[in-house]
């Protein structure tokens, strides 16, 4: 099983995107279960567009929760990295 990081950034965008009002608990629900899915190895259902990402994200991967809630993480050794969420807009301007 894999150790779980997560990055500032990550954190300030679980915080927002709980504050907004836009996903519901069953949002949370599937995040949790994807986490939790991708912590202990197992496969990611196909309907969530897991993908490995290149250019400045190269070493990332992105699974889309939702249409326009995307997870941006990788794998490091024996560590799971969660680098970010949100919308394509406000992932894509951070870098």
């Amino acid at each position: 099983m894999l150790k779980i990081k997560i990055e500032k950034r990550f954190k300030r965008d679980i915080e927002r995107d709980g504050r907004s009002g836009n996903y519901s608990k069953l949002d949370f629900e599937v995040l949790k279960d994807i986490i939790e899915r991708l912590q202990e190895g197992k496969p990611i259902d196909h309907i969530y567009k897991k993908h490995r990402l290149n250019g400045e994200f190269n070493g990332y991967e992105a699974i889309h929760i939702k249409n326009d809630w995307i997870l941006i993480f990788r794998i490091e050794k024996s560590f799971l990295k969660f680098a970010m969420i949100g919308k394509h807009i406000q992932i894509y301007k951070k870098f």
